[in-house]
């Protein structure tokens, strides 16, 4: 019963939505229920600088709608009502706003909506506030992410999104025009979850972890959101805020692309040379240990390949040949390693092994060398 009652009110509500806007019956300022037309773009706004304060319109602006939630029988809590100056001088005098003729309180920081601001705007208190919030997250992708028995990549990527990028994402569009280094706090964050999603090594190259994970940097992510958000509001002329919001500058949209291209010497570049392949698939439902081994093999480091630098010694040589320990030259350049080779594999270069031969072949073949469990 309590179903149908919603939907039918929501039937109702649609329709008088309809002829109150087919009828033009709504003022452009009118907001709350209609589409596109959100609470949070009807702000007032004022700005000053210098001598020119804006603090005597602001009063009014509150003064104003003071008397309208009177004439309407509602009324603001003083006490959850913030006041927080913007400015970077380093002389200013606060100012002083009433609300129902109490004095409102000027903080230094203030959450509105779940963004921390701050009256420097370098959003600096949000990031803080946001990274703590993303670590707590990142403890369930540990619990659930363990590199033998764990949930499979596909699993753990939406887990990530779903709890850490998402939170990452959120007030992107306000909190992403602080300075860069401030910003720079929140790509551990990033490069921890997908770390941990797809079972790679640590020494892992950052840009690796974006290849293989289809998953661009928070920077290109954030200005994704902004572009998204420019060209949805230019598409609404009607909305208040496409009066103040100034041409967005666009830049280049292919900018992952580029940063991938320039990437000749990583590893997993010879393997993935052009972004949106989705190698893992090959290994899908195998498990969480193939498909973790199958990852570091891609971006090229393994335990047994990169574990020196943790250790700080000096880089491991073959043993059967003496030349230098890698990915590359144990899957396909090793000459001593060539009988066992051929019994699962003819192909002689990475690019065709990830592509053409059987996940379980490959690991066969380290199997038969010995060296599959330090992978």
């Amino acid at each position: 019963m309590c179903c149908l009652c919603k939907t039918l009110e929501r039937m109702v509500n649609d329709r008088l939505v309809h002829v109150l806007e087919s009828r033009n019956l709504l003022s452009n300022v009118q907001c709350g229920f209609r589409k596109d037309h959100s609470t949070l773009d009807h702000l007032a706004g004022p700005r000053g600088g210098g001598d020119v304060r804006p603090e005597r319109t602001i009063q009014l602006c509150i003064n104003n709608v003071q008397k309208w939630i009177s004439e309407n029988s509602f009324r603001f809590s003083v006490s959850k009502t913030t006041c927080v100056h913007f400015h970077r001088q380093r002389i200013y005098t606060e100012p002083a706003l009433h609300l129902d003729g109490q004095p409102i309180p000027v903080k230094g920081v203030a959450k509105f909506l779940g963004v921390v601001f701050d009256s420097k705007l370098n959003f600096s208190s949000h990031v803080k506030y946001l990274k703590k919030k993303c670590l707590k997250a990142l403890n369930l992708l540990r619990v659930v992410g363990h590199t033998d028995w764990g949930a499979d990549r596909a699993i753990l990527l939406k887990l990530y999104r779903t709890l850490v990028r998402s939170k990452l994402d959120y007030g992107s569009v306000i909190y992403g025009s602080a300075k860069k280094h401030i910003l720079r706090a929140l790509d551990p964050i990033h490069h921890q979850g997908l770390r941990i999603a797809l079972g790679a090594f640590r020494t892992s190259p950052i840009k690796s972890l974006y290849a293989e994970a289809g998953e661009p940097s928070l920077e290109h992510r954030r200005m994704k959101l902004a572009f998204n958000y420019v060209l949805k509001l230019k598409s609404l002329p009607l909305n208040p805020c496409h009066e103040v919001v100034f041409e967005a500058r666009l830049s280049d949209f292919s900018a992952v692309t580029k940063d991938w291209d320039a990437e000749g010497a990583n590893k997993l570049h010879e393997v993935l040379p052009n972004l949106g392949e989705d190698l893992h698939r090959r290994g899908e439902g195998a498990g969480r240990k193939l498909e973790t081994a199958m990852c570091r093999l891609r971006v090229g480091h393994t335990w047994l390949t990169q574990s020196y630098l943790l250790k700080n010694e000096d880089q491991p040589f073959c043993y059967a040949c003496d030349s230098l320990y890698t990915v590359r030259h144990i899957l396909i350049e090793c000459l001593d390693f060539q009988d066992t080779r051929r019994k699962y594999f003819s192909v002689t270069d990475l690019y065709r092994l990830f592509r053409e031969v059987n996940p379980s072949r490959i690991v066969g073949y380290l199997k038969d060398l010995g060296v599959y469990g330090n992978i």
